[in-house]
């Protein structure tokens, strides 16, 4: 009896011991490797990418770098997540105070946005960053996945992103040859446009339908080569075919350009294939829902081609 009450502690000390082990997973990420609890609760999101990955498997975040505007966080995203959860401030500096008081146990950054803080986010839950602000649609779509490991919820995205591959190749055929049409997104802010080059999210996702680019592709893929200010003289030496134009002004600096030889002669201008998209779901929102609200987007513009 002695000898079996003793294994029993043993037994119960050793399963105590692995206990942790088990409960934690290890995630390779742009900034390391982090143990990360099993299926975590708390989670804080700094770009709208993360929330983006979490909505796909229905899981909701505790607080969300919303940039301080809760209506930034669209009703494709809210539908899923709801509207309980606690801005942490703006996604370029988002506050270190409140996420701390959010008790998370897992934060989701930004490469570029927050690696000079990732240390001390890491010092108030584990931390897993990916390349958000300049990564491609293909990026964002591997982050979802490991962000979807993180959380416990591979199976849930594994069958969403199947069922995302299946909308995605839809819009395709939908939207049919488009080879022959440089394409080009822009930004219009009121004082400056920016064009998203080759290895921009918009720009490899328009690539992905099958558009053309018309500026030459960077070597890397810093923020400035991603996101490109412009000039008027650029737009027209650059001369795409289609512009989707996002305007954070209205009017915006193109408006003011209209009538000028230069810009009436670019050709998208002077064949009337300018189409305004919703600037904040184009320029700011990335990964699986965000591609098929874009997807959807171009299916209607491709039908209204002037050639």
């Amino acid at each position: 009896m002695f000898n079996r009450a003793i294994l029993a502690a043993l037994l119960g000390a050793i399963l105590l011991a692995v206990a942790p082990l088990a409960q934690a997973v290890e995630i390779k990420h742009d900034l390391g490797t982090t143990e990360v609890p099993d299926a975590p609760k708390r989670i804080v999101v700094l770009e709208y990418s993360f929330v983006d990955s979490l909505a796909a498997v229905g899981v909701a975040p505790v607080g969300i770098a919303d940039d301080d505007t809760r209506e930034s966080i669209v009703p494709a995203y809210t539908a899923v997540i709801g509207d309980d959860w606690k801005s942490v401030g703006t996604r370029k500096s988002p506050s270190l105070e409140v996420i701390a008081s959010l008790q998370p146990d897992l934060i989701i950054a930004d490469t570029s946005r927050h690696e000079a803080i990732y240390g001390a986010l890491s010092e108030i839950a584990p931390t897993i960053a990916f390349d958000s602000l300049t990564g491609t649609y293909q990026v964002a779509l591997e982050a979802a996945k490991t962000i979807a490991h993180a959380v416990g919820k591979d199976a849930e995205m594994a069958a969403r992103l199947a069922e995302h591959e299946k909308k995605m190749e839809g819009f395709k055929a939908e939207i049919g040859d488009v080879s022959a049409w440089s394409a080009q997104f822009i930004i219009d802010n009121g004082e400056g446009i920016f064009l998203h080059s080759p290895v921009s999210y918009n720009g490899s996702l328009l690539a992905w339908f099958g558009f053309k680019n018309n500026m030459p592709t960077p070597d890397g893929h810093t923020y400035e080569e991603a996101i490109v200010k412009t000039s008027l003289e650029q737009l027209s030496e650059i001369n795409p075919q289609v512009i989707l134009r996002g305007k954070y002004a209205d009017p915006g600096l193109t408006d003011s350009w209209v009538g000028q030889p230069l810009y009436d002669n670019v050709e998208a201008v002077k064949t009337g294939n300018v189409f305004d998209v919703n600037a904040h779901e184009w320029s700011r929102l990335r990964g699986v829902i965000a591609s098929e609200v874009s997807g959807a987007n171009l299916v209607e513009i491709v039908k209204n081609l002037k050639k």
